[in-house]
């Protein structure tokens, strides 16, 4: 099953970009990269949505557990019906949102580590980690691969 093995290879080598972060950059550091349009971080996350939504430790983890069990359940849909597009996206958004919770449950925060140096100040504040991306991106081909029509129901019709 391809879509496991992309949610597997977005958990490890999250994991392991996050565990180099960890080890090798002090919390709070910044290294510019690209011209200073990329920046390196250590950044200890221990509230959700760009630290938007302030809850406690316990809180946080029964929250991210409680969506990746909702994800879960629409990736076994689309595994009996739906289509290969929506399954590749909800591994992306499955793998990134575990590496996300076992950050959680294992050291009480998510490490974060790459921002834009963007003009907008906001923006320039963010910082993301792999798993972020891959679920901004997963959700995304879902929503897509939902959005086309079915074509075991046209089938029918004919």
């Amino acid at each position: 099953m391809l879509s496991l093995s992309i949610a597997g290879g977005i958990f490890l080598l999250d994991h392991k970009i996050k565990e180099h972060v960890d080890s090798t950059r002090l919390q709070g550091s910044r290294e510019e990269v690209l011209g200073g349009r990329v920046i390196f971080r250590n950044c200890h996350n221990k509230n959700m949505v760009f630290g938007k939504i302030k809850l406690d430790e316990e809180s946080c983890r029964e929250l991210s557990l409680a969506g990746l069990g909702c994800v879960l359940g629409e990736y076994w849909h689309e595994l009996i019906h739906g289509r290969r597009l929506g399954r590749m996206g909800l591994a992306m958004v499955l793998g990134g949102g575990m590496s996300n919770y076992m950050d959680r449950r294992n050291k009480g925060y998510v490490t974060d580590y790459i921002s834009f140096n963007v003009k907008n100040k906001d923006m320039r504040r963010m910082v993301f980690n792999l798993s972020d991306f891959c679920i901004a991106a997963g959700t995304v081909l879902w929503a897509v691969s939902s959005l086309l029509p079915d074509k075991k129901r046209k089938r029918e019709n004919i």
